[in-house]
């Protein structure tokens, strides 16, 4: 991956993603004010899901990662970079690197899962934007 803003955006969205067990919808729902830095990481809250139709909410702790592949530091870099202090975190990205200030939908989760993939050089096929989710489930067992 290179240094874009774009870049920056696909880095954090898919680590978030793993990290938290988010779907795609999900991903999209977070704002800003959803998100609280805590000395591990932090905890993001989501305030309604697929198996939370009444909104009671529930609250998602990432811890820092050992790695170059920290979500929690990779997120900080993208908020930083495009500059984003309220509203959706994850947005579009203009060709000329404007950030725009709708949150991405849950086709774009899909696109981009979908296009890191194959930049990755492995076959985008059977991959979505659950694969997020499917992979931490699977990792964890």
């Amino acid at each position: 991956m290179g240094d874009s803003l774009k870049d920056a955006r696909e880095r954090a969205l898919p680590l978030i993603g793993f990290a938290g067990g988010f779907r795609r919808s999900e991903l999209c729902a977070i704002d800003c004010t959803d998100v609280e830095r805590v000395r591990q990481g932090v905890v993001i809250t989501l305030r309604r899901s697929k198996t939370d139709q009444d909104g009671e909410g529930r609250k998602i702790g990432v811890t820092f990662g050992r790695t170059k592949f920290c979500p929690v530091h990779a997120l900080e870099i993208w908020l930083d970079r495009g500059r984003i202090s309220e509203g959706p975190i994850f947005r579009r990205v203009g060709k000329h690197g404007w950030v725009f200030g709708d949150a991405l939908s849950p086709e774009a989760v899909f696109l981009i899962v979908r296009e890191r993939v194959a930049a990755a050089d492995y076959n985008p096929a059977p991959c979505s934007g659950h694969s997020l989710r499917s992979g931490l489930a699977t990792s964890a067992a």
